[in-house]
């Protein structure tokens, strides 16, 4: 009788209890087309599920739901299904490019920018969560505009531009979508011999306060900067050169990410001397974050597949993904959550020009 209430018990704790199961996918851009993997949680391994034809940039809703795709002169609008697969559900013409894409708070608003054009544009997601083709606004800064990213209050559009050595902080109207200069409209990267410069990519602490943008050339590396929301104004923290030692050879930084304990930020380093190679001396450069100041302090480089130009960390903190460009190859990293450091898993082979790497998560 004792065991009968037992497995009782044990049953309605059960029920009242489940256990909750997940799976995990990554999507990579590569070849002309979108291409989803499913991940092994034990191992991190990939197994390719599907392609979908039309490449470009891709940005994926805060709820995990839909995936958005830039490129060939549309946006195409894809439901991330419970499989992890992708079925379009909606595709408009457009007239702007794209180098980078980011979703607003609200999930209404998406922006991207023309590296070549040196603009910043703003499209709507309609109530029906397909992307709009013309834009609500497009604003001309300067040329070399590679990346944009919504501030953490979503009052600001960062666009940080390489050679121009600047960030364009630009004015957000979250019920319009409208952009508008702030006072100042910019700020500079950092000067002076010796120093990482312009600013490419940018990211944010979940505190809200801090930044951290690669810093593409002249001596390439990583920015830690101080975010002031109400003025929408960045201050340089700290600046680091990410040259391994002894390297002596063409490198620039790409992309950078934080894990989501924001423990540790990783930096990708391309090794562009000889810009035809498939090998190379490219890698992800690993730092500890402060706790209390949220300055890096240097972990060391691990070797990835040549020229890094997107990577991704799943939201376990677990895996690390890097697609090499130039190598045709997306590799898989286990990251060690006490020190940082990453193991690689495999390398696959992928189509021409792998990027624009995301991960998702789904739980039942």
């Amino acid at each position: 009788m004792k065991h009968t209430l037992f497995l009782f018990a044990a049953t309605l704790g059960l029920l009242a209890f489940p256990v909750q199961a997940e799976e995990r996918f990554v999507y990579s851009s590569a070849g002309g087309g979108v291409t989803v993997y499913e991940v092994d949680l034990a191992t991190g391994k990939l197994t390719e599920i599907q392609t979908n034809e039309g490449a470009g940039l891709t940005a994926i809703s805060s709820d995990q739901k839909f995936l958005y795709r830039v490129g060939g002169d549309e946006i195409e609008t894809y439901r991330i299904q419970k499989n992890g697969k992708l079925k379009s559900i909606g595709k408009n013409p457009t007239t702007e490019k794209a180098g980078y894409l980011s979703i607003d708070a609200t999930g209404r608003f998406m922006a991207g920018n023309d590296y070549g054009g040196g603009s910043a544009t703003v499209w709507e997601i309609g109530k029906d969560r397909i992307g709009i083709g013309e834009p609500v606004v497009t604003v001309e800064l300067e040329k070399a505009a590679h990346s944009s990213l919504f501030s953490p209050g979503n009052g600001y559009l960062l666009v940080p531009a390489t050679t121009p050595n600047k960030v364009f902080q630009l004015k957000f109207d979250a019920k319009t979508g409208a952009l508008a200069a702030n006072d100042p409209p910019s700020v500079s990267g950092p000067v002076g011999e010796g120093t990482a410069q312009q600013p490419r990519h940018i990211i944010f602490h979940p505190n809200g306060k801090i930044a951290y943008t690669t810093l593409e050339r002249e001596s390439p590396g990583v920015g830690v900067w101080r975010w002031d929301e109400v003025a929408g104004q960045l201050t340089l923290l700290q600046n680091i050169i990410t040259i391994p030692d002894g390297f002596d050879g063409s490198i620039t930084t790409a992309d950078l990410h934080l894990t989501p304990d924001a423990k540790f930020l990783y930096v990708s380093n391309r090794d562009l001397t000889d810009r035809k190679a498939v090998t190379g001396d490219s890698s992800l450069v690993g730092f500890t974050v402060n706790p209390e100041t949220f300055e890096l302090e240097l972990i060391g480089h691990t070797p990835c597949p040549q020229v890094p130009r997107s990577f991704a960390i799943d939201r376990a903190g677990e895996f690390v993904y890097v697609a090499g460009q130039t190598a045709a190859k997306l590799a898989t990293y286990r990251l060690d959550k006490e020190t940082g450091e990453l193991s690689p898993v495999e390398e696959i082979d992928t189509g021409k020009g792998p990027n624009w790497v995301k991960c998702v998560t789904i739980e039942d």
